[in-house]
């Protein structure tokens, strides 16, 4: 070594060396030779620095360079190195499989912004520049791997400084973040899809927080989130969020925060009722706990469940009072009570029509607590144009009086009696017009069909329960009208079969003439018990008393003016015109073909009252002469029967037939008692 040493003038080593107490240290030494004057060789010098130092700091310097190259190694994010004209020259084995490249080279040199399309690569464009600027570019975008794989990267770009501390070149660390990306999109898709059928939901909903004092009294409630629909329900905005319920509603109830409280205190879920009077409207409130302190609650509109209950009820009770009551007076009543109350109505009630009149008398009604009552009788034509339609049978709903062509111009009468909208409900019979279920409402109202089949279910209940009550009237007139009748023709047959075989010759002449009296006397009585209790138009009567001698159309004409007559008179012209025509049949016009006979009458005005004159001629049969003697028959035309009705009989016998004259007060030949005996 001293030999080298001599040849080439210095010799240099690095190793380790050992200092005396034992520990190593690692030396550069440095020999070269020492020389006389003359150039002789003397010995050598030997420099030994120790650089134990440097070393450690090398080997680490060296060992962090191999860590960070096995980190970016291993990285799965996509690592690159950029020049600065954005060109790659480095990309990490983790960005290669990424990327789904097979070899760096696939990609070396290539423009990294044209990686990205669209507004992607203008985003990469402006996180390039940003970082070459010395600053950071940060982006979000999608891009396609190199073999077409639709990936989300979350990209940053920073500057790689040179000696003089300007960028050199880039670092670009791209993250696949597609699985976050696709499971924040479901999240937010989620949130959407909630968040529209929050806003959107029919129901109301809001959550709120429970509010407490010192000592943990519940006192009030916050409310946290509002929906469109409760905002609507309730009339509070959606900026009602961050204020207390007190705040917003001074006389809430205290028993809906302590439900609430309930609620979040306990966990359990609890359903009730709230109505809200203002909006003429019902909800089922369903609560549940949403936190500790919070809990959240839906408001389902049950107004019209609600109704409908209230509607089925009211026809119950209103049956029930309708077996149990035989006024007309109370049911009417009962009827408009319920009605009104149900339906929330200012005026409502049952009233009988005057057809002709076109009059309603609105009887006693109802009215709201604070309405004046508007019981009387009524025009309809004082109050709109309706009234032919109500004649016809069909229902008049009216919302606002005041714009309602049929009633705009007599829109302040009705508000006279406070009425701004109108439901009238005609009730036939017969096709008449005869009473009317009225609804009335003090401000305009939009009726609902719901509402108009209920209102006509009360008036078909109403109007059943009245007619079952007239018609067991008239069943107990007219048993009691049967039964006096019973008696009275008893009597007369009586009188007639004692008075026709007093008067007989023989038997059988004095039956046949019993026999006929007696069918006359049958067909007025059914005349009367065809038509209305006790009474019978005229010209039937005459024509049933008259029908057995009908042979030819000829034979008998009828001529007079159209009335009724009441069960005596028809019973005793029935027999006066039976008598005329069975003597007629013997002696006079209807023995001969040619025979004919005129039964006519005419009404009179005589002092006021209406008098009939009825007169019956005959012409066309053998010459008369007037009898010689009177029969039970003469005396049954002259003095009984007419008698009966307050009436005159006048009997002349001139030769060419039998002139029989019957004047008699109508109000007489209209009375409705049955006649009495003979």
């Amino acid at each position: 070594m001293g030999a080298g040493h001599l040849l080439r003038g210095r010799g240099t080593d690095e190793r380790w060396h050992l200092r005396k107490d034992g520990a190593l240290f690692w030396a550069n030494g440095e020999m070269m030779p020492l020389r006389d004057e003359a150039g002789r060789h003397e010995g050598f010098l030997k420099i030994l620095r120790d650089r134990t130092e440097q070393r450690n700091a090398a080997a680490k310097e060296q060992a962090d360079a191999a860590f960070m190259r096995g980190v970016v190694s291993s990285s799965a994010d996509c690592i690159k190195v950029l020049d600065p004209n954005a060109r790659l020259i480095f990309m990490n084995e983790g960005g290669l499989a990424v990327m789904e490249a097979d070899d760096f080279n696939q990609v070396r040199g290539c423009d990294w912004t044209g990686f990205w399309q669209g507004q992607a690569r203008a985003d990469a464009q402006s996180a390039f520049w940003a970082a070459l600027a010395g600053g950071t570019g940060h982006f979000q975008a999608p891009a396609d791997t190199l073999k077409g794989t639709p990936k989300w990267w979350d990209v940053q770009v920073t500057p790689i400084r040179g000696a003089d501390g300007r960028p050199e070149r880039l670092l670009v660390v791209s993250r696949d973040v597609t699985a976050q990306r696709a499971s924040e999109q479901r999240v937010a898709e989620s949130e959407k899809r909630w968040r529209g059928l929050f806003e959107g939901m029919h129901e109301g909903f809001f959550s709120g927080e429970i509010l407490r004092d010192a000592t943990g009294r519940v006192t009030d409630y916050r409310f946290v989130e509002i929906n469109p629909a409760f905002a609507s329900q309730s009339g509070l905005p959606v900026e009602t969020v961050g204020r207390t319920v007190r705040e917003v509603i001074r006389d809430v109830p205290d028993w809906v925060i302590e439900t609430y409280a309930r609620v979040v205190d306990t966990g359990v879920a609890e359903v009730f009722d709230i109505a809200v009077p203002e909006l003429g409207r019902t909800f089922e409130v369903r609560a549940y706990r949403e936190t500790e302190r919070r809990f959240a609650a839906m408001f389902i509109d049950v107004s019209e469940r609600k109704r409908a209950d209230a509607r089925r009820a009211a026809l119950v009770e209103l049956g029930d009072l309708l077996r149990n009551t035989g006024d007309p007076g109370e049911i009417a009543r009962v009827a408009a009570g319920i009605l009104g109350r149900t339906l929330g109505l200012s005026h409502a009630g049952y009233g009988a029509v005057d057809h002709d009149r076109e009059t309603i008398d609105a009887g006693e009604g109802w009215s709201a607590p604070g309405m004046p009552a508007i019981g009387g009788v009524y025009d309809f034509r004082d109050y709109g144009t309706y009234i032919d339609a109500l004649k016809n049978g069909r229902a008049v709903v009216i919302d606002d009086v005041s714009e309602d062509p049929r009633t705009a111009s007599d829109a302040g009468t009705l508000a006279a009696i406070q009425v701004r909208s109108l439901l009238n409900l005609p009730l036939m019979e017969h096709g008449r017009f005869v009473a009317l279920l009225y609804a009335l409402k003090d401000t305009p109202y939009g009726w609902k069909p719901e509402e108009i089949s209920f209102a006509n279910n009360i008036a078909d209940r109403t109007r059943a329960a009245l007619a079952r009550i007239e018609a067991e009237e008239r069943q107990r007139t007219l048993n009691l009208e049967l039964g006096h009748r019973m008696k009275n023709m008893l009597a007369m047959v009586q009188a007639i079969a004692t008075q026709t075989m007093r008067n007989a010759t023989d038997l059988d002449t004095a039956k046949d003439v019993l026999a006929g009296r007696l069918i006359a006397l049958g067909k007025s009585h059914d005349l009367l018990l065809g038509g209305s209790i006790g009474s019978a138009p005229i010209g039937t009567v005459i024509e049933g008393a008259l029908s057995t001698h009908v042979d030819n159309p000829a034979r008998f004409v009828l001529e007079g003016p159209a009335f009724t007559v009441g069960a005596k008179a028809a019973m005793s012209l029935s027999l006066i015109l039976h008598e005329l025509a069975t003597n007629a049949a013997k002696y006079g016009a209807l023995l001969t073909d040619d025979g004919r006979v005129s039964v006519t009458w005419s009404v009179r005005d005589e002092a006021g009252e209406p008098h009939c004159a009825l007169r019956w001629s005959e012409e066309g049969g053998p010459a008369v002469e007037p009898p010689t003697r009177t029969g039970f028959g003469t005396r049954l035309i002259g003095r009984g029967l007419a008698g009966s009705f307050g009436g005159a009989v006048e009997l002349s016998y001139p030769s060419t037939g039998v002139v029989c004259t019957i004047d008699a007060p109508v109000s007489g030949l209209q009375a409705e008692d049955a006649p009495a005996s003979h």
